[in-house]
């Protein structure tokens, strides 16, 4: 049994084994574990199998199954679930089939389908959903065609095309989307070109180019820009080079490069960044080599080694690092292991 995939939540986190065979841990009050209980899991659990990957929001959980059908479980107050209700599910719920990737905000979900068309529901307040207006969603409705992958922080949402180009939509008030203003927009607006990956934060993100290059942009008051200082950008730069991969959390950045090795900056309250201490990070510091996957959380943060191993660090209040009870935080990567299970 091998772990392939990895993601994290605000304060939950779930792995994905070879077997398609999902695990979680963390905070479940709302029932985001989707193992029909809605308390904190210190330690991984079992949950469901068929499993491809899943993509995990504030206080909900989207799981894409390998049959293209989306489910979700957990709070559901907006509509973020999309199953017409407003309940929390601590059993998971199908939504929609024919899923080709999903992103979880803080209480918006994104899905998009085989034939590149993108669908939202959840929360609008600022326009996340890219309906042209800020009423919220409950169940999905199609946003626009000839799209490539998504990616959704607390309050707005990053679309990549199928020709490279990104757009955003949704809050603005600390030009997170990059278009050198601060207003919000409730429909899709233009940002960069040829770009292949991206992230969103709370308040900026993250955007990585087809030649490698990393470009941020957004707040920056922890040091999450990576930019050595604490101004806001309003405007894309290009941050360094040689970048494979990214994510982005609360307010800490992580960046792996095409050599395998971890890089961190930002908020480091909790121990986050997993560089032995808590202090913060203007600038990207190595903390971790021989990285396949990573995946920040809003406190925490998770690494699936090339070895098949996940470390973690950062806070585990609610067990969304799956130490245990009793361990609280730490500052500096530590190996997770799966429990045995007959």
């Amino acid at each position: 049994m091998t772990i392939t995939h990895i993601a994290a939540g605000d304060m939950h986190s779930m792995l994905l084994t070879d077997d398609h065979q999902l695990w979680a841990m963390g905070n479940g009050n709302d029932g985001q574990l989707c193992d029909g209980e809605t308390t904190a899991q210190r330690t991984p659990i079992k949950t469901l199998a068929g499993v491809r990957s899943v993509a995990l929001g504030g206080k909900h959980s989207l799981i894409l199954k390998t049959d293209g059908s989306l489910w979700a479980c957990g709070n559901n107050e907006f509509g973020q679930l999309g199953d017409g209700g407003s309940g929390k599910m601590s059993t998971p719920v199908r939504v929609m089939d024919g899923i080709a990737a999903i992103a979880a905000g803080g209480a918006h979900s994104l899905a998009l389908k085989t034939d590149g068309s993108l669908w939202s529901f959840g929360q609008n307040t600022y326009g996340q959903l890219g309906t042209g207006d800020t009423d919220p969603r409950r169940t999905p409705v199609k946003i626009m065609d000839g799209v490539h992958a998504v990616a959704a922080g607390p309050d707005h949402s990053l679309i990549l095309m199928n020709d490279g180009a990104l757009w955003g939509v949704g809050h603005n008030n600390n030009s997170q989307l990059g278009d050198g203003s601060t207003a919000n927009h409730a429909q899709p607006i233009r940002i960069l070109e040829s770009v292949q990956a991206m992230a969103a934060g709370n308040g900026y993100s993250m955007m990585l180019k087809t030649d490698g290059s990393l470009w941020m942009v957004g707040f920056d008051g922890g040091g999450q820009l990576g930019d050595g200082g604490n101004i806001n950008r309003k405007t894309p730069f290009m941050l360094r080079d040689g970048v494979h991969a990214i994510d982005a959390g609360s307010a800490h950045s992580l960046a792996l490069d095409t050599a395998g090795a971890l890089w961190t900056f930002g908020y480091n309250d909790s121990g986050q960044l997993g560089s032995g201490h808590s202090d913060t990070l203007r600038q990207p510091l190595r903390v971790l080599q021989d990285v396949a996957a990573i995946a920040a959380g809003g406190y925490h943060t998770l690494a699936l080694r090339t070895d098949g191993s996940v470390w973690v660090t950062g806070s585990n209040g609610s067990g969304q690092i799956g130490l245990g009870r009793g361990t609280q935080s730490v500052s500096a990567f530590q190996a997770l292991t799966l429990p045995e299970t007959p």
